[in-house]
């Protein structure tokens, strides 16, 4: 079933957040570079068009990341670091976005699951520079997978649902 904008207007958690995207990033391809979009395409069940990681089933479908954490993570190793170069699709802002595993969000009439925390990985080291995986620490953001499509863009709310 389709949930319209409405329904999911009376499902905002008004309590927190909201939230807003910062960026947004496609990877063609596993380890190519990331190009940012100030919009996207998301597809129920597969993710972002144009990202590799757009494939149906899986739990890891789009990921986020607070850009607080990238922030934090840069004065700790006395470096810019790119909000693309953490391998998370989307940035965001305002949210904190750890408590949310097993929560609904929404991103304007997109809906998502946040299905776990997405560690950081190996490739943090390779993308940040050495000792960028225990700079981001706990923070490496969150894996969703997509409920209800559409499309999202730069400056969206970032909002939690009450299910």
């Amino acid at each position: 079933m389709t949930r319209t904008a409405s329904s999911i207007a009376d499902r905002i958690d008004l309590t927190i957040g909201p939230g807003h995207i910062e960026s947004i990033h496609l990877a063609p391809a596993r380890g190519a570079a990331a190009r940012r979009v100030e919009i996207a395409v998301v597809e129920p069940d597969h993710g972002l068009v144009g990202d590799w990681r757009n494939r149906p089933g899986s739990r890891r479908q789009v990921t986020l990341i607070d850009g607080g954490a990238i922030d934090r993570a840069a004065e700790t190793l006395e470096i810019t670091i790119p909000p693309g170069a953490t391998r998370r699709q989307i940035v965001v802002r305002g949210l904190a976005l750890n408590p949310l595993v097993g929560k609904h969000i929404s991103i304007g009439e997109v809906v998502m699951e946040v299905t776990m925390l997405c560690d950081p990985c190996d490739q943090m080291e390779t993308a940040i520079g050495p000792g960028g995986r225990a700079a981001l620490g706990d923070d490496g953001g969150i894996c969703v997978r997509v409920l209800q499509g559409g499309e999202v863009r730069v400056g969206n709310e970032v909002r939690v649902l009450i299910d």
